[in-house]
């Protein structure tokens, strides 16, 4: 299988000047989910959070409409792995799409079906890379407790390195939520899984109110200082050569890496004191699918869906070109918004010419 490849041309148009099509999409392509961590937004004492998964008939037609300038879609959840049909849904993004990279996020619970995906798919498409985020965020059995499950660290670290065997197109990193929960162990937590797990490859990210959850006042000032502290710790590190975030040997690896470094600094500047840096293309060149099929600009903005799939025949560019998107991209624009959603933010990064110099100088330079 070859994927379809973008037209550069075309996609350089869209992403600096026209910004019509999205890039990226953020696909739960599930709500259910073996874990019932602390710090999630999704209301699982809801009997309605779980109704009405879109089907691989829909996502075969999703697929085929998403425009021609997408590069990459994450597949999350929920858990994505509780859908046994998630390579189906790869290979359908694959085919259909000019999808250049897949991100999953995982709380790596199901090593097999992790292990498995990732082989048959950079089987399926010999050029496609795979980054699966795995979720640690404290020591084995604080981990386990949050997340609830039982043995779940361990099987974290069994899917972290079976996934380092594979091959140079699959990058697994360990990805820590700073929250409230672990925020004044932050250091430990670090040391251990970098010295006791020989974890090499680790990002972080910062708990968000959303959904159900929102962060204690009491708890933000030390979440804040905390996310510092690891941030600045996986940049040096990673330039000491002594971490290895994505695949340095790939351009878009290292694209990822810088891209991660300019997103922290932003969210450090935000987070505490909320305030406006950048233009926000979520609505043009990034959005939301969910598992129902509801499109969305972005995770944050709750209130403002843009349409229904399944009322608009899976035709993802009807909605996305229709009035009300753009009318919703013009408040978000107006709007100034300034929130801490790292996946919104990346491309907002990617958008905007004044962060060019550094992200593609440092991708070059630098490794």
């Amino acid at each position: 299988m070859i994927t379809k490849k973008a037209n550069l041309i075309h996609t350089i148009k869209n992403v600096y000047f026209a910004k019509k099509e999205p890039i990226s999409v953020v696909h739960f392509i599930t709500n259910r989910c073996n874990a019932r961590c602390s710090f999630c937004f999704i209301d699982f004492d809801n009997p309605n959070t779980f109704k009405g998964e879109l089907t691989l008939d829909e996502i075969d037609k999703l697929t085929k409409n998403l425009g021609s300038s997408l590069l990459n879609v994450n597949l999350t959840g929920g858990e994505p792995f509780a859908r046994k049909d998630i390579i189906d849904i790869a290979k359908l993004y694959i085919k259909n799409t000019t999808i250049q990279s897949i991100y999953v996020t995982t709380n790596a619970s199901l090593p097999d079906r992790v292990e498995e995906f990732a082989k048959v798919i950079t089987d399926f498409d010999k050029k496609i890379e795979l980054t699966f985020q795995i979720s640690i965020d404290d020591f084995p059995d604080e981990h386990d407790r949050v997340r609830k499950i039982k043995n779940l660290f361990s099987n974290c670290i069994d899917t972290y390195n079976r996934l380092l065997k594979i091959n140079d197109r699959v990058s697994p990193v360990v990805s820590i939520t700073v929250n409230h929960e672990n925020c004044e162990n932050i250091e430990n937590i670090y040391n251990y899984l970098t010295s006791k797990c020989n974890i090499k490859s680790l990002k972080c990210t910062i708990v968000r109110d959303e959904g159900v959850y929102k962060t204690p006042q009491d708890k933000r000032e030390k979440i804040y200082k905390a996310y510092v502290w690891l941030t600045d710790k996986i940049k040096l590190m990673t330039n000491d050569k002594k971490l290895n975030r994505y695949n340095s040997d790939s351009l878009q690896g290292r694209l990822h890496r810088v891209k991660d470094e300019i997103s922290w600094d932003m969210v450090k500047k935000m987070y505490l004191n909320p305030k406006y840096l950048s233009p926000c293309h979520a609505g043009s060149l990034f959005g939301i699918i969910t598992g129902s099929g509801l499109v969305y600009p972005c995770e944050i903005l709750e209130d403002k869906l843009l349409g229904d799939l399944r009322k608009n025949d899976m035709n993802f560019m009807k909605i996305w070109k229709n009035n009300k998107t753009t009318e919703t991209k013009n408040e978000i624009l107006k709007k100034n918004c300034n929130c801490t959603y790292e996946c919104a933010l990346t491309y907002n990064i990617l958008g905007n010419w004044r962060y060019q110099t550094k992200l593609i100088g440092k991708s070059f330079l630098n490794f």
